[in-house]
């Protein structure tokens, strides 16, 4: 089903405007006279607990965590059990160093696949230097749907198991108010590398996109390797990384890999990643936020293997494309663009609720499908509970939908960007 020109105007509108709204800036603060609550709030009120209080505020040095138990569901992976635990600390005072966290997560499914993840976001004292990290353990199923926009709603998908591997780090010093300048290395590994509906036997012969696309690239269909290096550019006048009330975060990251480092081949990509946000209301207690949020990579030369391509739901926290099983969407390059309205449900900010729209453009150099040829949307709405009021930590549950109207449940532990 297609949707109307119009939805395709409002996002083509949408992007354009989160470009130009990154140069304005916010002219107030936040006004919010109410006394905030969190969980732990609750907790040692109806318990009655009569120790410490926490501390109100994050203390230089101490190590903060939030614990998010997991038992879910989700289309790729089935039923889930694991967990995630939030870090939050200040390395330096707070006027001059933002919040440092990090998000530990590790589950198995009842499709036979395990996964551990941490990300890293650190901000050293007066925020001279910012450390960035991505780290993955994956043993992993999911289907493939091919590269670009394919909106066959009866699709299923090509099963794959594969295991996966994820070192990503970087490092940026500053070098102006908000800006800097870094260099990374990333690696990704995939191996043991399945097609579960490959069969190459005559005369039920049947190959699958990955098969295609790994063969006419010149990769081997069982195992690859992408590592290099990147020159990164950052600006970052977020006030808090975590759950951001106002101002901008823009990456550019040019990365190339190199074969005598240990890649199947050399390439080369360009990635950006733009965010925009605004307070609504500065006056009341309903601290509303809008945020804008857009990325995108692109192939500039040589040839990436096929599950190191841009994908849906695979970004550095598995948060885009709500709406969309992860690695629904996937191509040879990719634009994706979302707005999400934030707005407290009680005026303590213990509960809130989103709601949200995105849109994804890929092209595919084997279809010569080309980006903005076609658009998928995602949609929905969701609901927050403040766990940590000290560095905003919130959980969440959102309900996603997409062009066909599917319905899909995601749990997050922080806000989706």
């Amino acid at each position: 089903m297609h949707y109307p020109h119009k939805k395709y105007l409002l996002l083509f509108f949408l992007f354009f405007q989160t470009a130009r709204l990154l140069g304005q800036s916010d002219s107030t603060g936040l006004n919010n006279a109410t006394p905030q609550k969190d969980l732990i709030d609750y907790l040692r009120h109806y318990t009655k607990s009569k120790g410490k209080a926490p501390d109100s505020s994050l203390q230089v040095g101490k190590l903060y965590k939030t614990y998010l138990p997991v038992v879910g569901y989700g289309p790729a992976v089935g039923f889930v059990f694991g967990g995630g635990i939030s870090f939050s600390t200040r390395l330096g005072q707070a006027t001059t160093t933002h919040i440092s966290s990090a998000l530990l997560n590790a589950s198995v499914t009842t499709k036979e696949q395990f996964y551990m993840n941490l990300r890293t976001n650190l901000y050293f004292p007066n925020d001279k230097w910012i450390m960035q990290g991505d780290f993955r353990i994956m043993l992993y199923a999911q289907p493939t749907y091919g590269l670009g926009i394919n909106k066959n709603e009866f699709d299923s998908g090509q099963n794959m198991r594969f295991n996966y591997f994820r070192f990503y780090e970087k490092a940026y010093r500053n070098v102006a108010k908000h800006f800097y300048v870094g260099m990374g290395i990333q690696l990704d590994k995939h191996f043991q590398i399945r097609d579960e509906q490959l069969d190459l036997d005559l005369p039920g012969l049947r190959v699958t996109d990955h098969y295609t696309y790994s063969l006419a690239k010149g990769f081997n269909p069982e195992k690859y390797t992408t590592l290099g290096l990147s020159l990164d550019f950052l600006y970052d006048s977020r006030d808090n990384s975590i759950n951001c009330y106002k101002g901008a975060y823009a990456q550019l990251s040019y990365r190339q890999n190199l074969s005598f480092l240990g890649s199947s081949q050399n390439s080369s990509s360009i990635f950006y990643d733009l965010r925009k946000y605004f307070v609504i209301n500065h006056r009341a207690a309903d601290n509303s936020i809008l945020a804008f949020w857009t990325w995108g990579q692109f192939n500039t030369s040589g040839n990436i293997p096929y599950l190191a391509l841009p994908s849906i739901g695979w970004d550095t926290y598995n948060r885009s494309g709500r709406g969309y099983v992860q690695g629904r969407l996937r191509g040879t390059n990719m634009m994706y663009i979302e707005s999400e309205y934030r707005f407290p449900l009680t005026a303590n900010g213990f509960l809130g609720a989103v709601v949200f729209v995105n849109g994804t453009t890929a092209s595919s150099n084997l279809q010569n499908q080309s980006l903005f040829n076609s658009t998928a949307i995602g949609y929905g709405a969701g609901f927050r509970v403040k766990m940590d009021k000290r560095s905003r930590t919130s959980i969440g549950v959102d309900l996603g939908m997409e062009n066909w109207n599917t319905r899909r449940i995601y749990f997050n532990l922080q806000e989706c960007f």
